[in-house]
């Protein structure tokens, strides 16, 4: 698609730059620049549960955390992202559009047999 996806990291770094090398020292003048060459694209429900999703993924030890680049298996961080989904399918019920409501519980139901999965062959540790 020809998007460089860039870390939160790198972004702030990047934005922490752009600041510096303009010398600003207004707040007003911050958060005009920041709004018109900020490269962060809009989040919505949907980014935002996919995500969540990922870092679960990264917990699990199913994907490596893309700044070290390393599997960092946390279960109980999974747990709670999966707890954190459960919630908003609570709280959202009856307020989202179809696409929205097939993420979400997609992302939670794949995430919890996931969680079973490697809890189970870590002996439930």
């Amino acid at each position: 698609m020809g998007h460089e996806v860039k870390s939160a990291k790198e972004i702030a770094e990047e934005r922490a730059k752009n600041l510096k090398e303009e010398n600003l020292s207004e707040p007003q003048e911050n958060k005009k620049i920041f709004e018109e060459k900020s490269q962060i694209p809009e989040i919505t429900f949907a980014s935002y549960i996919l995500m969540l999703s990922a870092l679960g993924w990264q917990f699990l030890g199913k994907v490596p955390n893309p700044t070290t680049g390393k599997i960092e298996k946390d279960l109980i961080s999974a747990k709670e992202i999966i707890d954190i989904l459960q919630i908003l399918v609570e709280k959202t019920k009856n307020n989202l559009t179809f696409e929205e409501e097939r993420i979400l519980k997609d992302a939670l139901t794949n995430l919890r047999l996931n969680y079973i999965d490697v809890y189970t062959k870590e002996g439930g540790k």
